[in-house]
């Protein structure tokens, strides 16, 4: 009789080995699952060797690795296998809005498990004066001040999950070229990070949408305490003048987008039409063919969008409201835009380092490193 075939799991995300299995959520070897265990049993709080960040003996930086990696603690486990959460409506002629929508709410819902779990083993972040209170979110969690070493580990997590949302979403990912779909998910990054906070906020904190934003699902800071930000980062990070300069872009992305999300008020089934207007019109990196399936899905979404506000949300004249949509496709680009420049500015000043963060999605995506910028 022959032996049973055995699985390939791959390579172990955090040590680069042979992977066994799952283990807390992640395909990985035996050694790192024991190790992540015995982590968040004891509850240890880890510190660099000086050598770091390269060498594979140092316990934070294996702990980093795993909680980058997808690692998730039991008690989270359970919350992952879900109902898929029911979209606004079931209208036959807006098919790809109910798609994207209940693909997004997948997506929000696995970052924020993933979000939770890891701001529970750190003691860095404080309450956050801004908390949210039903029915601002449909689940109901602590807000904290963000700081910018952990904002760093849960965006690198979000690009890894940002991968399979957008191939359930548009089949075309499957198909597309290495680079064209390392340039694909890097937009999507650059416009969920600037304008996903922008919305969550006006929505939240509408009697002071100016004042606050999301960094990530769990985390806000105020632009008048934006220093705070950088506050227990090296020194680099924290000098006036890098506090000055991202707060500044950061305003910019802000006045862009905020004024119209504040007046337009928008359903979260429109803010979705909105984001892939935006992603799929970016970046003159994009080939030509990838230009003709951006106009496509644009066409389409808009004509959901007349549907929607005909029959769904009964709008006699809905012109307006649909040129504002269009208004706000735009400012969504060109926050983006500033999103870049944000980045640029840090990583001159060996801030933020690009190569790192695009570490992610060139491992998922199994292209060889290219630069970001």
């Amino acid at each position: 009789m022959e032996p049973p075939a055995t699985t390939n799991w791959g390579n172990c995300p955090v040590c680069g080995g042979p992977a066994v299995g799952t283990h807390f959520g992640v395909h990985s070897c035996r050694a790192c699952a024991a190790f992540f265990r015995r982590a968040i049993t004891s509850k240890k709080r880890y510190s660099c060797y000086k050598e770091c960040p390269e060498i594979l003996d140092c316990k934070k930086c294996r702990f980093d690795r795993c909680l980058a990696a997808g690692m998730i603690t039991p008690e989270h486990l359970r919350y992952q296998d879900g109902p898929i959460p029911t979209v606004l409506t079931t209208h036959p002629h807006i098919t790809l809005l109910h798609r994207l929508l209940a693909n997004y709410k997948d997506f929000y819902r696995e970052r924020l498990v993933f979000e939770q779990a890891y701001l529970e083993g750190t003691d860095q972040l404080e309450p956050s004066p801004c908390q949210l209170r039903p029915p601002d979110e449909s689940q109901h969690f602590t807000v904290h001040i963000a700081k910018y070493e952990e904002t760093t580990i849960v965006w690198k997590v979000a690009a890894q999950k940002a991968i399979p949302f957008l191939s359930s979403s548009f089949e075309e990912v499957y198909l597309m070229e290495d680079q064209d779909k390392f340039i694909f998910i890097q937009n999507f990054i650059f416009l969920l990070y600037c304008c996903e906070g922008f919305y969550r906020a006006a929505k939240t904190f509408k009697h002071r949408p100016l004042e606050s934003f999301f960094l990530t699902l769990t985390t806000t800071f105020m632009f008048d305490e934006y220093y705070i930000l950088y506050e227990g980062s090296e020194p680099a990070k924290r000098s006036p003048q890098v506090v000055r300069t991202a707060k500044a872009y950061n305003e910019q992305c802000r006045d862009l987008v905020v004024p119209i999300l504040d007046r337009m008020g928008l359903t979260e089934i429109e803010f979705i039409a909105v984001l892939v207007l935006a992603l799929w019109s970016m970046s003159s990196e994009t080939n030509h063919e990838m230009t003709k399936i951006g106009d496509s899905y644009r066409e389409l979404v808009i004509q959901e969008l007349h549907v929607l506000y005909r029959d769904e949300f009964q709008l006699e004249n809905y012109a307006t409201r649909l040129g504002e949509l269009m208004t706000l496709a735009n400012a969504m680009q060109m926050s983006a835009s500033q999103m870049l420049s944000e980045l640029q500015f840090l990583d001159f000043f060996d801030v933020f380092d690009k190569k790192s963060f695009t570490s992610m999605i060139v491992r998922t995506t199994k292209i060889k490193e290219e630069p970001m910028f």
